[in-house]
This record gives structure tokens, sequence and C-alpha cells, in this order.
């Protein structure tokens, strides 16, 4: 776990405390706390860590060292712990109906209100605001309890249908989160390993992000430029965000590590026809439709996009053959 101590505060204690390390914070944030300034933000993760270490006056003494958000939510984290709804409740949620939260810009500071409402049996006052954070924060480690509440809210007001989607909301979300947590554990572990960050990056793609899949792919392809997946994999996250000619140029480059990726040069393909570059186009496409697996999706379009090309290229006997054997081999128009 030494490696754990290697990324910057205090996100690497924010990843701690979601991987349930909260004793490595502890330790060493009794070494810090009273020795260097702190702000309220890393003050506000030491108590967390106390807190969960057992040490809840300690954690109460360093909340005393600072204010701001971070230090605010925490103690009515504490106040939680403690069953103390209206206190919870009171320095989470600002004045007045319907209720909102003091500190709309964290995650937190949408779940705890909620949290305290809900162990408070009001359920429907805390909907709305659930509604907001699994829209706002759609992939935070809070989002599965969120969904989780939301289906119990539909049960209480029977509404069956809406809690069973509301539940196959939360269960997804949860499984996609413990792959997530289990690679970003994995990373931290062992961050000359480039396969978890590339997992990492994976996942944040498979869920539409993007930007965050792209950061994590820069970094791989500068400190593995070997890794061919990476490239191909930040060829996609360049395509969604509309670098197409990243996109172009991080697939190019996968292709010339691994001819094999057939997944990247037919992307590559496409592309090319987009910009009507039909000879490059071609030279890919009937590459792929050599291959045993474009006898069946997704390659399996890639007849079709050779007969355009060749369409393009002035081959019009070409073109009716490739859909001709498209049609042959069970594809759609």
């Amino acid at each position: 776990m030494i490696a754990l101590l290697q990324a910057p505060q205090p996100e690497r204690w924010e990843a701690l405390i979601e991987l349930n390390q909260h004793r490595l914070v502890f330790e060493e944030a009794q070494a810090l706390v009273g020795e260097e300034e702190m702000d309220g933000e890393r003050l506000a993760l030491a108590a967390r860590a106390a807190a969960a270490a057992g040490q809840v006056e300690l954690a109460e003494r360093w909340l005393g060292l600072s204010d701001g958000a971070a230090v605010e939510l925490e103690r009515a984290r504490i106040y939680l712990s403690q069953d103390k709804l209206e206190q919870a409740l009171a320095i989470t949620l600002s004045p007045g109906e319907p209720p909102q939260p003091k500190h709309p810009e964290r995650a937190d500071g949408w779940m705890l209100p909620c949290r305290a409402l809900a162990r408070a049996g009001e359920l429907e006052r805390a909907r709305p605001m659930l509604e907001v954070l699994v829209t706002r924060f759609p992939h935070d480690d809070e989002a599965p309890a969120a969904l989780h509440i939301l289906a119990q809210a539909a049960i209480a007001r029977g509404d069956l249908e809406g809690a069973r989607s509301w539940r196959e909301r939360a269960q997804s979300a949860a499984r996609w989160r413990a792959l997530f947590d289990a690679r970003r554990l994995q990373a931290l572990e062992s961050p000359g390993d480039p396969l978890p960050r590339f997992g990492l990056a994976a996942l944040w793609l498979e869920v539409g992000e993007a930007r965050s899949a792209l950061k994590l792919l820069d970094a791989l392809v500068t400190s593995s430029p070997e890794l061919t997946r990476a490239h191909a994999l930040r060829g996609d996250a360049l395509r969604v965000l509309g670098e197409l000619d990243g996109s172009l140029a991080a697939w190019s480059r996968a292709l010339e590590l691994d001819p094999e990726l057939h997944a990247a040069r037919f992307n590559r393909a496409v592309l090319f026809i987009g910009r009507e570059r039909w000879e490059e186009a071609k030279s890919d496409l009937v590459r792929l439709v050599e291959l045993e697996e474009a006898q069946r999706p997704p390659l399996l379009e890639a007849h079709l996009h050779l007969a355009t090309a060749l369409e393009a290229l002035g081959d019009p006997e070409g073109a009716r053959a490739a859909r001709d054997r498209h049609a042959a081999l069970g594809g759609k128009k």
C-alpha cells in the first residue's frame, strides 16, 4: 500500500477514503494536523478519517480549526452518525421550502440532507433533491445510494413501476462504481502498471465521460507509448469529443503498433469516407472484408462502406459485388 501515498493531496485522501482506506489517511493526518497549515478541505477529510477510526472527539477538534463548505458538511456527517437529524439538516439546508441544499456545488451537499430527511421518514421532501443529485453527479460515489433512496420513495407512494426503474438504475450504478473503484485501487497500488488506468479510461468512456477518459489516455500514451489499446481508445474518446483529426492520428498510431486492431481500422475507414479520402478508405476496408469477423456485426457493415468507396472511385461493379456480399451474409440495407 506504500504506493497509495504518492498521489497529491487532497485528491489522494479523498480517493483513499472512498476506497475504505481511512486508516492510512488518519495515520498521515495525525502527523500533519497542527504541524502545518491545512485548508478546510484537507481538515474535513482528516476529520472523516478520524471519525471512521472511532476518534469522533478528535475529529470535532480538527473541524474547529477551519470553516467553509467541506468543514460544515463534515460536521453534518458526524451529526448523522449520531442520529442528530435536526442539527444535520440545520447546517445543510438553506432556509425555506421546498428544501434546497446550502452547498449545491458539491454532491455531498445534496446527499447529506437527503440522508437526514430519508432517515426522518420524509422521503418525498428528499425526492426532488435526490433527482437533481443523480442528474448532476451521475457517477459520484453517492449516486447508487441516492438511486436506492429514490426507489424507496417510489415504493412509499405506491409507484411500483418507478421503483423498479430506480432500482435497476441503482444496481447498474453500483456495478459500474464497483468496477471503477477496483480499477482505481489497482492504479493507486501499482502506479507503474498502465492497465488499471486503461481500465479506468474505458469505464469513463463507457458512461460518456470522454474528457475524463482522455485525460487518463493522454497520460498513458506518454508514459506507455507502446500500449496499442490506449492509442485506439484515445481515438474513440477524441471522436466522441468531435476532435476528428486527433482521432485519425490516434487510430493510425494504434494500427502502426498492431495492424490487427480491426475496430480501429474500421473506425478509421469510416472517417476516411466522411472526408472523401476514398483510396485510403478502400485500402482499409478491403483488408477488413477479407476477415472472418466481417461476416457478422459490427464488421459486417464494412462491405457497405466498401461499396460506397468503390462507387466514388468509379467502380460500380465492385460496389454492386460488395453490396451483394453484404446481403448474402444477412446484412440489412
